[in-house]
Formats: structure tokens, C-alpha cells, sequence
């Protein structure tokens, strides 16, 4: 506890999933916490959430996909703390159509959103990282960096570059101290994430057995939040331009601590390696209204 304690940090997307549990993980540890998402319900919901852990929170609706957006943020956090330490780049939007159904228009939204507001952010809130010594920078990443999917044809590509940023960025960052990381995210054994697109209101107006075999927050802050802390404590000097998954992660910290987890990520960077894998007989994707259609071969 209290490991972030006096650190300033953001969290995009903040007002439900993985976002919301990254934040109130590090509010229990103590951080101002900056929340920033474009429901106002939800990032009302998630402040009491994170107060409810001890944290200081600002709270910031906004449409990080506008220049508008970006800059209320930046002002905001400016005008309150003076600057920023960690970074988190989460908010991240699919369609969840195929491509003949994909419009310019979802596909600038989708970039705008996953790959645009991270370069954005990153370039904003680096003078003051600088001027505090150092910043971790913390991309938030999926298997859609790893593999095409039907009904993602926008989706994995804005993932995919998002990994090439964190790598270009790590290079030159690392000189002022700035650790810049990518973070698959994971569930809890035996659950599963809500889909990205799904709101606190939908969620709750799921039945309990569906209800059920999702992570919620309080089980998701258990099972990963030194996890977390671990990588927004990191600086130039440690972690860096590591693509890490949450689960690998915490099962290191857990079996061998800090010290193994510096052995295994720490002076190495990542490079993509492309495999050839089985073609597949079919491929489930998602829908749009949150269903599923299969596509036989």
C-alpha cells in the first residue's frame, strides 16, 4: 500500500473494464489518480469506486479521439498537479465488423481513438515527465496485436501499430528516464473479460450465470494490482520495451519477485516474430449487438 503515493497518474478509458480495475488498483496504492473516459455515469461510478480505495481522483469526461478531447485533458491535469508520472493508454473502441461493412468513418474512429490519443497523450505530457525525472508509459495491448480476426479489420491494425510505437518510443525515451512498456491484458483463472464495447448498464442487465463468468473489479485488483504497480513504477533505467502480458507477469512477481522479473525483461528489448500457424476450419467473431456469427471455410 501507498507505493504510489504522490505519483499523478491517468488512466484513459477508465469508466468500466480493465481500465476501471487498473485504476482503482493504483488509487488503493495511494496515487492521484486522473480518470478519463466519455460516460459521465460510469466515470461517476468509478470515482466513487476509486475513492472508495483511498485514492485522490480527478475526474475527466472527454473525447480523447478530438484535439478538443486531448486538451481538456492536458489542461486538467496540468492546472491540478502540475504534470504527470505514469501514463496509461487504454481507452481502445471496435466496431466489430467485417470489412465490407467498415466505413471510412469506423475506421478513422478506431485509429483515433487506439493509436492517435496515445501519440497524443505520450507527446503532451512528456515535458513534464522530463521535468519530474523520469515517467512510465503504460500502452495497453491485446492478442489483436498478435493474429488477424474477422470483424477486426480495423481493431488489429491500430493494436499492431500500437506495439510499433512502444518499441520507436522506448528508444528514445529511455535517455530521459521514461520507460514506455505494451500490457496484454488477462482475466483471473477461470474468467473472462467483458467485452470491450459493453457498458456498466448492460453488463448489469445481464442474468447472474452470465454475470458470473465475468472478472469483476475487486477480483481483478487482487489478482493483478502489484502487477501493475510494478510496471508504473517503472523508469528508464528498468523495464522498457517490453510487451508484457498481466498474467505472466504477476505469476513472475509472485514466484520469484522483483528481482526475477528484472532477470527476465530488464536491458532487452522486443521484436515481433511472425510464425505460420494452421489455417483454421472456421473463425467464431463478434457482432456489433454484442452476438456471435461463424465464418466456415
Amino acid at each position: 500500500m501507498g507505493r504510489l503515493k504522490d505519483k499523478v497518474v491517468l488512466v484513459t478509458g477508465s469508466g468500466r473494464g480493465f481500465g476501471r480495475a487498473m485504476a482503482m488498483a493504483y488509487a488503493r496504492e495511494g496515487a492521484n489518480l486522473v480518470s478519463v473516459a466519455r460516460s459521465v455515469d460510469e466515470l461517476a461510478s468509478a470515482e466513487e469506486a476509486m475513492r472508495a480505495e483511498g485514492g485522490d481522483v480527478l475526474t475527466v469526461p472527454a473525447d480523447i479521439s478530438t484535439d478538443e478531447g486531448v486538451s481538456r485533458v492536458v489542461e486538467s491535469i496540468l492546472d491540478e498537479y502540475g504534470g504527470l508520472d505514469v501514463l496509461v493508454n487504454n481507452a481502445a473502441t471496435s466496431p466489430w465488423l467485417t470489412f465490407e461493412e467498415t466505413t471510412m468513418l469506423h475506421w478513422d474512429r478506431v485509429m483515433a481513438v487506439n493509436l492517435r490519443a496515445p501519440f497524443a497523450l505520450t507527446k503532451a505530457f512528456l515535458p513534464s515527465m522530463k521535468e519530474r525525472g523520469g515517467g512510465s508509459v503504460i500502452n495497453i495491448s491485446s492478442r489483436s496485436a498478435e493474429v488477424g480476426f474477422v470483424a477486426e479489420c480495423a481493431y488489429c491494425p491500430s493494436k499492431y501499430g500500437l506495439e510499433g510505437f512502444t518499441q520507436c518510443l522506448a528508444l528514445e525515451l529511455r535517455p530521459h528516464n521514461v520507460a514506455v512498456n505494451s500490457l496484454n491484458v488477462s482475466a483471473p483463472e477461470g474468467l473472462r473479460l467483458k467485452p470491450t464495447e459493453m457498458t456498466l448498464r448492460q453488463a448489469e442487465g445481464m442474468p447472474e450465470e452470465a454475470r458470473r463468468l465475468y472478472a469483476d473489479d475487486d477480483s481483478m485488483v487482487e489478482s493483478f494490482g502489484d502487477a501493475w504497480t510494478f510496471l508504473a513504477l517503472q523508469r528508464g533505467g528498468g523495464v522498457t520495451g517490453q510487451r508484457l502480458s498481466t498474467r505472466a507477469l504477476t505469476e513472475t512477481l509472485r514466484s520469484g519477485g522483483e528481482q526475477a522479473a528484472y532477470e527476465r525483461w530488464k536491458g532487452r528489448l522486443m521484436q515481433a516474430v511472425y510464425t505460420p500457424i494452421d489455417w483454421p476450419d472456421r473463425v467464431r467473431y463478434q457482432t456489433p449487438d454484442g452476438g456471435w456469427k461463424e465464418l466456415v471455410y
